[in-house]
């Protein structure tokens, strides 16, 4: 099946509106997919699309062993629920970090400002730090996304804030409360793999192992932990703007793909 369950909209840090993004879903012909905002629903509900089916979510962040861990977060699609009503105030928490942010920088002589940043973000928009790196692309302090996080905005940056999150633990609890299924995303990522067995042990669901930034060897790696463990499996290209070599979608098999669903099925029912 080609899949793609990590994707981004201009509702939270992607550059394409929802309309966008689904004309490239049509255009790509996926299967199965599903808009993983930071934090927010904000996308849904979504219009029917013949031959695609849509799987309600989003990207959850959260913080363990103090660093960053995002949690995606399946099956979810009403705001009334424990893990959405925690988020609304981690949004709101978003902004007085953002201010933060861009005053450690002003701080530095960098010349950056919040409208700077609102302009890269559609209105209503979860403000997170992409939105910072764009608007210092467009001010010209730096040539790159990346190189705005290796500057200033990664965990050790020197403007970097960090933001009142829930727990990995809280957050796992949540989805569970709220009838959804919690999967590790982008484990290659994590501060230390140690963090992925540890999250293993707080209960996660199951583990993202198709994104760009897991090679082949630790693909393989993440499917023989998963099968130890009994772990989910999903994949997708994490997408927030669009690169000529990677379109979205990834090549699933077809059974993940219906455990994945299954399971997602049998939490809503209980």
């Amino acid at each position: 099946m080609l899949i793609d369950l990590h994707l981004h909209t201009d509702r939270s840090d992607g550059v394409w509106s929802v309309e966008r993004l689904l004309d490239e879903v049509r255009a790509r012909a996926l299967d199965l997919f599903c808009i993983s905002d930071h934090d927010t629903l904000a996308a849904y509900p979504l219009p029917e699309l013949p031959g695609t089916r849509v799987l309600p979510g989003l990207e959850v962040d959260s913080h363990h062993g103090g660093h960053t861990v995002h949690l995606l977060a399946y099956g979810i699609c009403d705001t009334e629920t424990p893990l959405l009503r925690a988020l609304a105030a981690q949004r709101e928490a978003r902004g007085a970090r953002m201010e933060a942010m861009v005053g450690a920088m002003r701080a530095q002589g960098v010349a950056v400002s919040m409208g700077d940043v609102r302009a890269q973000a559609a209105p209503g928009a979860s403000l997170g730090r992409p939105h910072l790196a764009r608007a210092l692309v467009a001010r010209g302090v730096v040539a790159s996304v990346q190189e705005a996080f290796d500057r200033y905005l990664a965990d050790e940056g020197s403007s970097y804030v960090a933001l009142a999150r829930l727990t990995a633990a809280e957050a796992i609890a949540a989805i569970r409360a709220s009838g959804g299924v919690s999967i590790v995303a982008h484990p290659a990522r994590l501060r230390s793999q140690e963090h992925l067995h540890e999250l293993i042990a707080l209960g996660v669901d199951g583990i993202e192992v198709e994104h760009p930034t897991a090679d082949a060897a630790y693909r393989l790696h993440l499917r023989s932990l998963a099968s130890v463990h009994g772990l989910l499996t999903t994949g997708g290209t994490d997408f927030h703007a669009p690169v000529e070599e990677r379109p979205i979608g990834v090549e699933f098999p077809d059974g993940d793909v219906q455990r994945l669903l299954d399971a997602i099925a049998l939490r809503a029912a209980q």
